[in-house]
């Protein structure tokens, strides 16, 4: 397994295909570069998908290393790694890319943005993930799984056939060290400090969302179109639309890779 050092952080990447273009794959709070690597094959050329710090088999930094320039960095060093000229970033993948632009807003060439969780406000999400951090701080990953999966079926998540499954392993592949550091100084470190500072990002860029989700907002993902002076948005109906037609938006962001 290739590794990468951001500022004296060791971080996991794996490489899939070659050719043009190289496109690398952040992933959201609290996941890993596996929860992405379904979406790889389908994605042209070179992909470079990697743990940000505190998180799947990243080194873990001492508290105080989380910040969302933090992160900014950890895409930019794996970018220039690389030489990377496409970014697909879920979540705080993409709130960290929107970090980086401030200071490169012409770092990439064309960008995805797969549910942007939030902009310029604290995530709808932050009670939530804050428990998350707690349990991970005070139980093992196999009864942390058993606590949130208990609360997220009563909550109806798991209405989408093997969403379940998809989410328990998840949180058993959870980093226990380094993600509680990372959502409590992240959480309130959000990515757009300057909205003018992203109008200046003239690349072309594909935003997609999905309405009725409570973690990553339809309306975030409607100003981050907005806000963005080229892109485009694709916005499902609801939570579940993005995995009915996991085929089809493969496809879709594949050919805009490939422009």
């Amino acid at each position: 397994m290739p590794t990468v050092n951001s500022g004296g952080v060791r971080l996991a990447v794996d490489v899939v295909g070659e050719g043009e273009p190289v496109t690398v794959v952040g992933h959201g709070l609290t996941g890993s570069r596996h929860d992405l690597a379904v979406l790889a094959p389908m994605i042209p050329g070179t992909k470079v998908l990697f743990d940000f710090r505190g998180h799947g088999d990243s080194g873990r930094p001492p508290p105080g290393s989380y910040s969302m320039d933090d992160f900014a960095s950890d895409v930019d060093r794996v970018a220039d790694v690389f030489e990377a000229t496409r970014l697909v970033g879920v979540s705080l993948g993409g709130g960290a890319t929107l970090r980086l632009l401030h200071t490169k807003p012409d770092r990439f060439e064309r960008l995805v943005f797969l549910l942007p969780a939030r902009l310029e406000r604290s995530s709808s999400a932050r009670a939530r993930l804050l428990r998350l951090a707690e349990l991970l701080e005070a139980k093992p990953p196999v009864d942390v799984a058993e606590v949130v999966l208990a609360e997220e079926e009563a909550a109806g998540q798991f209405e989408f056939p093997g969403a379940r499954d998809i989410r328990k392993r998840s949180i058993l592949g959870m980093n226990a060290d380094g993600i509680p550091n990372a959502i409590r100084e992240a959480i309130d470190d959000p990515p757009i400090r300057d909205p003018a500072a992203i109008r200046r990002v003239i690349a072309p860029a594909l935003v997609i969302g999905q309405e009725g989700d409570s973690v990553h907002s339809a309306a975030v993902a409607r100003e981050l179109a907005g806000a963005l002076p080229n892109a485009e948005l694709v916005m499902f109906e609801d939570r579940f639309g993005m995995l009915r037609e996991i085929a089809s938006l493969t496809q879709r962001v594949a050919g805009f890779l490939s422009s």
